[in-house]
């Protein structure tokens, strides 16, 4: 039973693994995506679990966008100037430049969704 848990209800274990990143002593540190449930991970060495953890779902939400915002990204995973970029692509017209045709209404497109 997870922390938290009601006791009247059963646990799923419904769970999925990222690969493990492994360290060069033997070591190896590996998630699991529990769902709502939210994100376990492990410390293990030589295949026996040294360590676990169990973060809570919101937690997970939280370090995933301060750990977005500290690669100067947004929600969505894009760069922060992405807007802005393709802002002033749309704008400047460029000679022999390399966009066919459509790709600017794309690009506006992308605009109001970056917006959004």
């Amino acid at each position: 039973m997870y922390s938290g848990q009601d006791a009247c209800r059963p646990a799923h274990r419904r769970s999925s693994s990222l690969a493990p990143f492994v360290f060069g002593n033997g070591y190896a540190l590996t998630a699991f995506d529990l769902g709502g449930g939210g994100v376990k991970m492990e410390l293990g060495h030589d295949g026996d679990v040294g360590a676990a953890i169990i973060l809570p779902a919101e937690e997970v939400r939280n370090l995933g966008r301060w750990l977005l915002a500290t690669l100067g990204q947004d929600e969505r995973g894009l760069p922060v100037e992405l807007g802005g970029i393709l802002e002033r692509l749309t704008k400047v017209k460029i000679e022999h430049s390399m966009l066919e045709r459509g790709d600017k209404k794309r690009i506006k497109e992308a605009l109001r969704t970056l917006r959004a």
